[in-house]
């Protein structure tokens, strides 16, 4: 009798041992999420605000990101570029507010958002019903397709900014 109650306890033991290291494997490895929530064109610039998930156990690092209009590919800026409203005559107030630059750094069981910004596009038709852009999260390619729901125009973007320097 003594023996069976041992054996039962030992199989329960490593039942939540194999179940613990499984679900540590798989939070591990739960992969990180990208999408869009608005995009802005000024001139022949993109600005693209993207919340990113990192439900994982581990930081997760975006180290390159890339727009893919037609027949260029455009990487996001390397250093803080400055988005600016319009000026208001009335106001005299101009809104401006620094850009996202890679990398982008999301600690882990946690989401952030991000305004990107793709500088010098050649097209002169930036936003599409169909957005391709490319990351590079943690060592992988991902290509990921967006359909812009929420597009800016000028007087938006001065809202977005003013929130972003509160």
């Amino acid at each position: 009798m003594l023996n069976i109650v041992s054996i039962v306890i030992s199989l329960l033991a490593f039942l939540l041992s194999l179940y613990s290291s499984i679900s540590t494997y798989y939070e591990k490895h739960i992969k990180t999420k990208v999408y869009l929530r608005w995009v802005h064109e000024a001139n022949n610039q993109l600005n693209a605000c993207f919340l990113i998930s990192n439900m994982s156990s581990r930081p997760s690092t975006i180290t390159n990101i890339y727009f893919e209009n037609q027949d260029e590919s455009v990487e996001s800026t390397w250093f803080p570029a400055k988005v600016t409203s319009a000026f208001n005559l009335e106001t005299h107030v101009e809104k401006t507010a620094f850009i996202d630059c890679t990398p982008l750094n999301i600690p882990p069981r946690s989401s952030k958002s991000f305004i990107v910004g793709f500088q010098y596009l050649r097209s002169n038709q930036i936003i599409t019903n169909q957005m391709n852009f490319k990351f590079v999260i943690d060592g992988n390619n991902i290509c990921k397709f967006f359909h812009p729901k929420v597009v800016l125009d000028n007087n938006q973007i001065k809202y977005v900014l003013e929130n972003r320097l509160r």
